[in-house]
């Protein structure tokens, strides 16, 4: 991944001229917090999806919905000039100021489906999961409550959930929330049968999530985003995109890597950190990171702009760059 710089390709979400950092700079404590993505679809589409905070007192964040038709290598978007826009579908606004992290799990039957989850970190301190399908409206299928604090000392309000991870391991699905706020975090397991009792489309039981315990979140250096991975001997790791410094869109990107075991659950320390490229600009860990994983094992490594920009082609206007880069 780190020597494939040049493999790095670019498309554009045709986002919001208020999701901006305007002249005056009065929006830059708002900014895109999370980036995930879906497989490639049957029609050769893929789905892109964005959070966004606004914290100006009465605001509302936001989670967005993009569909990415332009060309493909297998699931890795490839680039055009002038770039892709991927139009909007839909501009979620939602009763929480700081959407978090984001993460999207496929529906049962490799369909074109599935739920996008979303860590609300200020005003709600839980994860929202929502059914998705193409061409349709994001739809609450529930929430799940993990009982952080309500305050942060010092910070009143804002020390909630901003981390999530979800994969399936065996026949158990393994749902992590944690927060860097407070260094722990808790996991919830779901029988596959329990999860999805009807084998069908939209067919979710998020109650089927079960609380196992609280775990220590080793996670430092205030990365945008966390994920599990499997590597090909079938050991697991948690990767957490982080820029240095951690809030420059113009930062050195790393991916970490921490160990994971299941039985019990348990995140190790730091194993590892590995430097990362994207092309040159304002793409980068300190707005968002995500990765995706094909049928092939490829790994794909994605982020995009923290805010939007004035240079869409055509009559996009206000757009934001995502690169996405492979492993081979």
């Amino acid at each position: 991944m780190a020597a494939n710089r040049n493999k790095c390709t670019s498309f554009y979400l045709d986002t919001l001229e208020r999701m901006s950092n305007d002249f005056f700079n009065t929006e830059g404590d708002d900014h895109h917090q999370g980036l995930a993505r879906t497989h490639k679809l049957s029609d050769g589409s893929i789905y892109f999806f964005l959070s966004h905070s606004e914290l100006d007192e009465g605001d509302q964040g936001s989670v967005s919905q993009y569909r990415y038709s332009g060309p493909s290598d297998h699931d890795h978007i490839l680039e055009t000039a002038p770039l892709t826009v991927a139009p909007l579908e839909q501009l979620l606004e939602i009763d929480e100021q700081h959407p978090s992290d984001i993460a999207f799990l496929p529906d049962v039957n490799d369909l074109d489906a599935g739920y996008l989850l979303v860590a609300e970190e200020f005003d709600n301190r839980r994860v929202t999961i929502y059914r998705w399908e193409p061409f349709h409206d994001l739809a609450v299928q529930g929430h799940v409550f993990q009982g952080f604090p309500s305050t942060l000392p010092g910070d009143p309000g804002r020390g909630g959930p901003n981390f999530l991870f979800i994969d399936r391991v065996g026949d158990c699905y393994h749902l992590g929330i944690a927060s860097d706020h407070w260094g722990w975090g808790e996991l919830l397991r779901a029988k596959e049968a329990a999860l999805f009792p009807k084998c069908e489309q939209g067919s979710m039981n998020v109650s089927a999530f079960k609380p196992e315990g609280m775990f220590p979140f080793p996670v430092t250096g205030r990365p945008s985003q966390t994920k599990l991975i499997r590597d090909g001997e079938g050991n697991w790791y948690l990767l957490a995109f982080r820029s240095d410094p951690w809030h420059d869109p113009r930062g050195t990107d790393y991916v970490d890597v921490y160990g994971v075991e299941f039985s019990p659950f348990a995140i190790s320390y730091l194993l590892l950190s590995v430097h990362v490229f994207f092309k040159p600009g304002k793409t980068g860990f300190a707005s968002t990171g995500t990765h995706h994983v094909e049928d092939s094992g490829r790994l794909l490594l994605s982020s995009s702009y923290r805010w939007s920009e004035d240079e869409g082609p055509g009559a996009s206007s206000f757009v934001s760059r995502v690169d996405e880069c492979p492993s081979s």
